[in-house]
Parts: structure tokens; C-alpha cells; sequence
């Protein structure tokens, strides 16, 4: 596009004048218009080298004034020079495992804990890892002796686990930060895997010391130990559900196969929710108390199952994860948590129950194993 030519008004030229003027030669025209078309060409090649030359329209009878290189003008100086980042490759997501979460963003929701057992310093001991990506990891426990089995209390400010330390296991508790241990049982008979009830007012855990495997409570201080339902059974590994009106347990009769039961948290009301020559072991409540997860032989190697707390809609939800154990439920009831060996080794797991997502928390050359969520505050 040109620029538009300014209107200026016409004179009667001077004729005296134009002969007074002095007129260059025509040949001096020619050298004065190729020695102007000569260095606005050597600027525009020079342009090239970082000089940029910008040509702006002037006025009728004003010349363009144009800073050739090696001018005495003294230049503008630039800002400093700054590198730009290289950007960071996003990492390609593997199939059926969730792209990484950024660091900070706990998996399964708050508080974002896991307290697990590992076998990593020669004795099983408990320890507490972050669920976000980055997270920390720390040891509780320091004794010579197994730790394990860690059950968090409703707020989150206690642990109980079952200790081997006076030879058969016992059932103690411990501050979150594994200060202020406190021993609750001393029996010789076996007493594992504590729970608390919702309230805090009570653990439930099983014991051997009537000769089979039964179900009891106690106070977490210790005090007002009693039986929960006597059965010719043996009942095993109890849960409360999340409103504490109810407990899951595995329970068999004889030599039978374990099968997961559901009770009355008075012990009555006893019913069986899974048939199967197979067993079905370790019941834990989704968050909503809706479902229950287990861990379930009748596929041929124990897998990780879901079912309604009514025992309808059973479905498994891993396959090819070798020996599985432990399961719990996610804050959030989007996870279950459980151990694997799949790598050799037993390593802490979470899956979703569509199957998308998939998270290894732990990688190390040891065991890593019973994890569970610390509650949501």
C-alpha cells in the first residue's frame, strides 16, 4: 500500500529564480542516486546480522534519516540475556496406570498417610509413608522384635498393632508418631490383628487363648477385655463398619475353607456372605460402608474381590498380582490399598475399582506390607 500524497497548492513558477539556482550536473544526479541506492541495499544485507533498518514515510520535503552502522549516536542497550527453561518432557502414560499426579497431591485423598510394615531393617517394623507424589517416609517403631498388623484410631492419633516382643504376640498401641507404646494384652495364647471401633471406645482383635480362634474387645487403655459371640467356629480378623452398629470377620467351621460373615457388633445376628470351596479372608468396609473388599482363592490364586455389605455383586478387581493381602480402603474410597509380590517382593499397591488406575507406593529390596490409610481428620 502507498502512503497518500499531501495536497499542496500550485505556484506560478519562478522563472528568475530557477535561473538564478544552481542545477547539478546530471551526471552528478546519477553518482548521488546510486550511492543512496547502494548503502540502503548494504543496511538491508547488514539486517541480517541482527541491524534492523525501519523505513517510515516522511513528509512532502523531509528526508528519511536512516543510523548507519559505525554512526557516533550512542545506542540503546538491551536488557541481559535470559535463558530460556528447557521444557520438561511430560512422561508417557503406561497402560491401565494413571498419568503421574504433580508432587503435593496425595492419592486416595487427606491426609494422604499410609502406616505399613517392613522387613527392610532385619524385623518387621512400622513405618509411615506419604501417599503424594514426592511424599516422605519415616520409621515408627525400634524394637528387636516383630511389629506389625498397625490399625489407626478414628482420629488418627493412635495406632494398636500386635507385637511379638515377650515371644507370642500381644496387642499394643502407640501414639501416630510411635512415641508413648502402651502393651494392652499379656496372655500366652496369640493375639493378632487389632481394630478399632469407630467411637474409639473399643479393639477389637482375634485370639487362640480358648483353644480356637475368637473374637474379643478391649478398652484402648487396656481395661474391660471380653469375649464378643462364642461360637464353635473360628473367628478371625474382625472390622467394624464405618457407623460401628456391625462387624466383618472371616470364620470357619472345622477344616472348612474361611468365609467372610458379617454380625451384630453385640456378636448376635451372625450371617454368611461368600460360598465358596475357596477362601475369602481379610473383609475391609468401603469409607460409605456399602461394600467390602477381600481377598478371595477361587480364581486359583488369591486376587483382590469387592462385594455389597449385603454379599451380592461379588467381582474381583486385580489379576495376575501373585500373593495379595491386606486390603483397605482409600479416605476417599477411590483406592484399595493392598501387598503384592508381582516384583518378588511384597510391595505396597493401590488400584481403583474400574481398573484404570494403579499405583506402586513402595519400592525397595525388602518386604513392604499391611498398609493402611490414616484416617481423614
Amino acid at each position: 500500500m502507498q502512503w497518500p500524497r499531501p495536497r499542496v497548492a500550485r505556484t506560478p513558477p519562478n522563472t528568475s529564480a530557477m535561473r538564478n539556482a544552481v542545477t547539478p550536473p546530471r551526471p552528478a544526479l546519477l553518482l548521488l542516486s546510486i550511492g543512496a541506492a547502494a548503502i540502503l541495499l548494504g543496511l538491508y544485507l547488514v539486517s541480517g546480522s541482527g541491524v534492523s533498518v525501519a523505513l517510515v514515510p516522511a513528509a512532502t520535503g523531509e528526508s528519511i534519516r536512516v543510523a548507519a552502522p559505525g554512526s557516533t549516536s550512542t545506542p540503546r542497550s538491551l536488557p541481559p540475556a535470559v535463558a530460556s527453561p528447557t521444557p520438561t518432557p511430560s512422561p508417557t502414560p503406561l497402560p491401565g496406570i494413571a498419568s503421574p499426579t504433580p508432587a503435593g497431591t496425595p492419592y486416595g485423598g487427606p491426609p494422604g498417610e499410609i502406616a505399613f510394615v517392613s522387613d527392610r531393617d532385619g524385623v518387621d517394623q512400622i513405618y509411615l509413608i506419604s501417599s503424594e507424589v514426592g511424599g516422605f517416609e519415616t520409621r515408627l517403631t525400634f524394637t528387636d522384635t516383630n511389629d506389625s498388623r498397625p490399625n489407626w484410631s478414628p482420629d488418627g492419633e493412635w495406632i494398636a498393632f500386635m507385637s511379638s516382643g515377650q515371644g507370642l504376640p500381644d496387642i499394643h498401641v502407640m501414639r501416630a508418631n510411635g512415641t508413648e507404646r502402651r502393651q494392652l494384652t499379656d496372655d500366652p495364647g496369640y493375639d493378632e490383628f487389632p481394630f478399632w471401633s469407630p467411637d474409639g471406645e473399643w479393639i477389637i482383635f482375634d485370639s487362640n487363648r480358648s483353644g480356637r480362634y475368637q473374637l474379643y474387645r478391649i478398652r484402648p487403655d487396656g481395661t474391660d477385655l471380653e469375649r464378643i459371640r462364642d461360637s464353635e467356629n473360628e473367628d478371625a480378623i474382625g472390622a467394624y463398619s464405618p457407623d460401628g452398629s456391625r462387624i466383618a470377620f472371616e470364620s470357619r467351621s472345622g477344616t472348612d475353607e474361611y468365609q467372610i460373615y458379617v454380625m451384630d457388633a453385640d456378636g448376635s445376628n451372625a450371617l454368611q456372605l461368600t460360598h465358596t470351596q475357596a477362601r475369602n479372608v481379610r473383609p475391609a468396609w468401603s469409607p460409605d460402608g456399602r461394600r467390602i473388599a477381600f481377598i478371595s482363592a477361587r480364581d486359583g490364586s488369591p486376587e483382590l474381590y469387592v462385594m455389597n455389605a449385603d454379599g451380592t455383586a461379588q467381582q474381583r478387581v486385580t489379576s495376575g498380582f501373585g500373593t495379595i493381602g491386606s486390603p483397605s480402603w482409600s479416605t476417599d474410597g477411590t483406592l484399595i490399598l493392598f501387598n503384592s509380590d508381582r516384583t518378588g517382593l511384597l510391595e505396597l499397591n493401590a488400584k481403583s475399582l474400574d481398573g484404570v488406575h494403579l499405583h506402586q507406593f513402595t519400592i525397595n529390596d525388602s518386604n513392604d506390607f499391611n498398609g493402611v490409610w490414616r484416617p481423614a481428620p
